[in-house]
């Protein structure tokens, strides 16, 4: 891999991958912390909403703004890269200007979107580019301050590191225990498809009321229970998981129902939990939302209240 000829070839000369990771650290923990404190104020003098991505799209400006402006400038550099001596520059060794700083930021989802091997490209190239860089044209140079002992670099990165490993987990975990409460959700619709089946062909087979459809009327030996979900039953030929048994506790105890509904032909079809019933369908049950008590961000989007 080659690198485009400029001012130096000297590969001391330009800044390895730990001292770039140090000062990232340090950038991240300062314009994450900026950021979400801005944008909370921001939220709270209504300039922004309060929907995720909005805070988001902030946080992401502030970090455009502090790397654009900072690596533009008289600095040439962000507060993490100075305080371990680094420079950002082109390939002559110039301060570069706006929009190569900006390229330069944006370039940065190439980095990250090939599972952040593009920083690795650090280790490899002649003078250190990542790949943001080589698409931008940049380098990352001591500043010819005296540069900081291994040490400080590692207990910068530490230090750093923490918080930011803080953050994140503060992130990560919520969402986790989201995606686990819906997959135990997923139990109960899976053995649900069983009921549904066996109700379809009751119905088919010989129309009727629906009181009449009911777990005992189908005796089809189908579960009544399963590792999340603590029962499921049909009342009326409404299907009623309730979950419990091994569910966690935000879901134990909470209920979705598959509610029937028919169209002009007397066809069957389904509203789940909050959900509509499919076009040209009509429920059974008037209310038939009031049956279930399951937080939506739990359930499908089918099965959630339609938005304005």
């Amino acid at each position: 891999m080659s690198d485009a000829p400029g001012a130096a070839d000297d590969r001391e000369a330009y800044a390895g991958f730990w001292r770039r990771l140090a000062a990232y650290a340090i950038d991240y923990l300062l314009v994450f912390v900026a950021s979400g404190v801005l944008a909370a104020a921001a939220q709270v003098a209504g300039l922004i909403g309060e929907s995720p991505q909005q805070l988001w799209l902030a946080v992401l400006a502030g970090y455009f703004l502090y790397y654009v402006l900072l690596e533009s400038s008289p600095w040439q550099a962000t507060v993490g890269k100075r305080t371990l001596g680094l420079q950002v520059t082109n390939l002559h060794g110039e301060r570069i200007g706006l929009g190569r700083a900006a390229v330069r930021f944006v370039a940065k989802a190439l980095s990250v979107l090939t599972l952040c091997l593009g920083f690795l490209f650090i280790v490899v190239t002649r003078r250190r580019q990542a790949l943001h860089d080589l698409v931008a044209g940049t380098l990352v140079a001591h500043d010819g301050t005296p540069r900081r002992p291994a040490w400080v670099v590692a207990a910068l990165a530490t230090v750093a590191c923490v918080p930011v490993l803080a953050v994140l987990a503060a992130i990560a975990l919520p969402a986790y225990q989201d995606y686990a409460i819906r997959a135990q959700v997923s139990e109960g619709l899976s053995l649900a498809t069983g009921y549904r089946d066996a109700i379809e062909a009751a119905w088919r087979n010989s129309p009727r009321d629906f009181a009449d459809l009911t777990s005992d009327s189908l005796a089809t030996g189908l579960p009544h229970s399963g590792r999340y979900v603590e029962s499921i039953e049909v009342v009326s030929g409404m299907i009623v998981i309730t979950y419990g048994a091994s569910a966690n506790d935000a879901l134990a105890g909470s209920v979705l129902t598959l509610v029937p509904a028919l169209d002009a032909e007397r066809s069957l079809g389904w509203a789940c939990g909050y959900g509509e019933p499919p076009a040209g369908f009509e429920v059974v049950f008037e209310g038939h939302s009031g049956y279930t008590t399951i937080e939506q961000h739990y359930i499908p989007s089918s099965c959630r209240e339609p938005g304005p």
